[in-house]
């Protein structure tokens, strides 16, 4: 008989409302909730808790889905780790140098999978995105626009309490792409960062120089909404306008130019993280439980050395 997993969220934030519950009741995976501000029934939970400690002890699940403030990530995932769960943990999924190291010794060692939930990239978009540049090599320059309006003065994006600012929140985007697009080490990079009155950061702009080509990207607080990557290659590019955070339930439009003329192409209905969350089930029943360390710890290194560079 196949193991049902049971997921335990930890958590009740926004995205745990709008993307990982709906996923959770569409493939009818059992699961629980522990907030500790959310009171009202939630649909479909099999059990409420309002102390994340009783819930681990508790709550019966396989797997843990950690969706708490930035600054609270190592020291719930170290718990988390050491009681013997699988381990999703919201991006970034730590916010110091050196302690993602710690986590992962810690999975190994209790044979557990830990991965960070960054999954824009399992959306059915990108596949075409891959089979329209061919080979990685081809690329010659790569554009990013992410920004997003201020968030409000009491949210957790502008917490310093919380590790909140535009780095922690989008360098694992940045990271991503490095690793995703790109086969080499920059040679060359550039960062510029500002900072509110807090000390919060809340945008960078990086410049990357590699052997063959170029990555440039604008991350920021305070300005109307942008989600966007452009690929140019020889005589030709394809941008995508919902890059980091496609809709599940709406058609995707990516722009296509081959030698001056323009081409829209539409991508069907995806659930990016529905796909992610399949593929994390599935390196569990295979104990696949190390997948995702490596990529982790690229991403994390690239995210701190960036900010070496001033």
């Amino acid at each position: 008989m196949k193991k049902k997993y049971k997921i335990l969220l930890i958590g009740y934030s926004n995205i745990g409302r709008k993307r990982l519950i709906r996923t959770f009741l569409k493939k009818k995976i059992s699961f629980c909730v522990a907030s500790k501000s959310f009171k009202k029934k939630i649909k479909g939970a099999y059990q409420q808790f309002d102390d994340y400690n009783e819930a681990l002890k508790h709550s019966g699940a396989d797997i843990v889905y950690l969706s708490l403030p930035n600054s609270m990530h190592y020291r719930w995932s170290k718990k988390i780790l050491k009681l013997g769960y699988h381990l999703i943990v919201d991006k970034p999924i730590t916010t110091k140098a050196g302690e993602l190291n710690q986590l992962t010794r810690i999975a190994k060692r209790k044979k557990l999978l830990l991965t960070e939930a960054t999954f824009f990239n399992y959306h059915k978009q990108f596949e075409f995105v891959k089979k329209f540049i061919g080979k990685l090599s081809y690329i010659e320059q790569v554009f990013v626009n992410f920004t997003i309006p201020m968030p409000k003065k009491n949210s957790l994006l502008l917490s310093k309490k919380f590790d909140g600012g535009t780095f922690m929140d989008m360098s694992p985007y940045t990271a991503s792409i490095d690793r995703i697009l790109f086969e080499e080490k920059p040679e060359l990079k550039s960062i510029i960062v500002k900072k509110n009155i807090q000390k919060i950061i809340t945008s960078y702009d990086v410049f990357l120089k590699y052997k063959t080509k170029v990555f440039i990207g604008t991350f920021k607080f305070g300005k109307k909404y942008n989600n966007k990557i452009v690929i140019f290659l020889k005589n030709k590019s394809i941008e995508i306008n919902r890059a980091f955070s496609p809709p599940s339930n709406k058609k995707l439009e990516i722009q296509i130019i081959k030698d001056t003329r323009a081409q829209k192409v539409f991508v069907k209905k995806d659930n990016c993280f529905e796909n992610y969350l399949s593929e994390v089930i599935k390196n569990i029943k295979n104990r696949k439980y190390t997948f995702y360390f490596d990529q982790m710890v690229k991403d994390e290194n690239f995210r701190f050395n960036l900010l070496k560079v001033n």
